[in-house]
């Protein structure tokens, strides 16, 4: 019996040792997710602390998978991609949460951005043929220019071929979607925008859809639904080239729902 208890005991000390309140505890866990991100590959479930802005350059399955961003320097994107990102949760980044550069053929699915200092996911710089799929961004709010920075969602500098699907813009001080610097062949399917422009200087629209460079680009948007933004809910916003639209649902924008006219 004395044998058994010493046994029982040393199990419940060995289980002590690596858990607090009944948490599994990961190495480094607060500062480790930096190293992970750059690694690629599966990043284990559970709660990181990111102090650093990371570039990811191989692929990443991050299925909940949570990230407080906070903790990064001032103005410092949390993740620059060039590569496939799937199921990670960024929190407080001091900038963007995630930003798509330079790279062709990505896919970014089932993420979600909240509490950004810029627009929350962003695809820009020469990037093309990338999906974002399922995608959150929401709360963002820019507090240098009251607000006027911070979207959802940023497809900006030249980036082409881009297909948003399914993703949802909420409560962001900006605008829902913009597409002010974009290249050509920008696509949205079943997205919604709502509650855009909560910051004072916020435009508020939900789908900013221009002007995208100097002779314009073509913008499908297809089954959206733009809901309570404080702007236009669509927005052509000057671009040349007219936007292809079908399906789509506008209600409670307070500009109006459609605004395909050039202007």
């Amino acid at each position: 019996m004395k044998n058994r208890v010493i046994a029982i005991l040393s199990v419940l000390a060995l289980t002590a040792s690596i858990s607090i309140g009944g948490v599994p505890l990961k190495a480094n866990a607060a500062t480790d997710i930096a190293t992970l991100l750059e690694k690629g590959g599966t990043i284990p479930a559970g709660n990181y602390k990111l102090t650093r802005g990371v570039k990811v350059t191989k692929d990443i399955i991050a299925n909940k998978v949570v990230i407080d961003a906070s903790g990064c320097p001032n103005d410092t994107i949390a993740i620059v991609a060039n590569a496939s990102i799937t199921g990670i949760t960024i929190n407080s980044p001091q900038r963007q949460g995630i930003s798509i550069q330079d790279c062709s053929g990505k896919t970014l699915k089932n993420c979600t951005v909240t509490k950004a200092k810029f627009a929350g996911i962003e695809a820009k710089n020469n990037v093309s043929n990338i999906l974002i799929e399922g995608c959150v961004s929401n709360n963002n709010y820019d507090p240098v220019n009251s607000g006027e920075s911070a979207d959802g969602f940023g497809i900006k500098n030249g980036a082409k071929d881009i297909t948003l699907k399914n993703c949802s813009a909420s409560s962001n001080s900006d605008d829902g979607y913009d597409t002010y610097t974009a290249g050509a062949n920008i696509t949205f399917i079943g997205c919604k925008a709502i509650n855009s422009g909560s910051g004072g200087s916020g435009d508020g629209n939900g789908f900013k859809l221009g002007p995208n460079g100097s002779s314009g680009g073509l913008i499908t948007v297809t089954g959206c639904t733009a809901t309570n933004n404080k702007g236009w809910g669509f927005l052509r916003n000057h671009n040349k080239v007219t936007p292809k639209q079908s399906g789509n649902i506008a209600t409670g924008n307070l500009k109006g729902s459609f605004s395909w006219i050039l202007n």
